[in-house]
């Protein structure tokens, strides 16, 4: 049996977060859809709140999935962007409604090329890392649609969480990720902090504090809608403060976990293609 053969013998949960995508929302589902076709997967999209006909698109192509795709809803808890809450919900469903062998962290506004997808299951599967990231700033990489400062602000803010956490890995702020079922496991059983998207720098913290090895893969980030305009200081203030607290963690004081006096955190309720009705839960606070 070929590793490719291995990949698609395996369970892939495919973990989206989108607000509002219309625009894209049916180029984003055919083609990660056509990109993993032939493997036993679930694209889980998780959606923040979206109010511009994206939720009644999916609900719409839902009931022809056969079962390959699933809804998420979620309430923003919040202002300004929850990637990492929506991520964690979406965690939180696949270990409640798999198993699932492979995990797949991926932007909804096709940032993260879909093709790109078997390259990452397969080095899962042939067990080359517990967590593989899809990272810009390796040989073969590329990053286009993305201004210089754009750029240069990425790549400063890397060195900096690279020299507070592990300066082996180059990119711990792509959000491109493909992980096993026994990294998927570790991130429930701590206390997250962070429901902003210095959520990935936190989990990939988590990770290796618990061993994990993490490999990264060439990726091809295309930037889309990061004109000047929607960089605000006070975001790279509170990341800033926000890695220094992760790392201050992960050198020192440790993460903190879970105890089992603590409710389990359930997943929001689910719309999928199974037809099943599923009674309210409560959501994540």
């Amino acid at each position: 049996m070929t590793q490719s053969s291995e990949a698609r013998r395996l369970r892939v949960l495919i973990n989206i977060p989108i607000l509002n995508e219309i625009a894209i929302i049916a180029r984003l589902v055919k083609q990660v859809t056509s990109a993993v076709e032939g493997y036993d997967y679930v694209l889980l999209i998780v959606d923040d709140g979206s109010n511009d006909g994206t939720l009644e698109y999916l609900k719409g192509i839902i009931p022809q999935s056969g079962g390959r795709i699933a809804l998420l809803p979620r309430k923003k808890m919040y202002q300004g962007c929850q990637r990492g809450a929506a991520l964690l919900a979406g965690l939180n469903w696949g270990l409640s409604h798999g198993p699932f062998d492979i995990f797949v962290e991926m932007d909804g506004d096709l940032s993260h090329l879909p093709e790109e997808l078997p390259r990452g299951l397969e080095a899962i599967a042939e067990n080359r890392g517990d967590v593989a990231v899809a990272s810009k700033y390796i040989p073969g990489s590329e990053v286009s649609g993305r201004s210089f400062g754009r750029t240069l602000i990425s790549v400063v803010c890397n060195v900096a969480v690279r020299s507070v956490i592990r300066w082996g890995i180059r990119d711990f702020s792509n959000g491109y990720r493909f992980y096993n079922a026994r990294a998927a496991s570790v991130v429930p059983q701590y206390r997250i902090r962070y429901g902003s998207p210095i959520y990935l720098t936190e989990v990939m913290a988590i990770w290796l504090a618990n061993g994990m090895r993490v490999i990264e893969i060439p990726g091809h980030y295309v930037g889309r809608n990061e004109g000047w305009s929607k960089v605000r200081l006070i975001d790279y203030v509170k990341a800033c403060i926000g890695v220094m607290e992760i790392g201050l963690r992960y050198r020192c004081t440790g993460f903190q976990k879970i105890t089992l006096a603590e409710p389990e955190l359930t997943p929001l309720p689910v719309t999928s293609l199974a037809s099943s009705t599923h009674a309210p839960e409560k959501q994540d606070g």
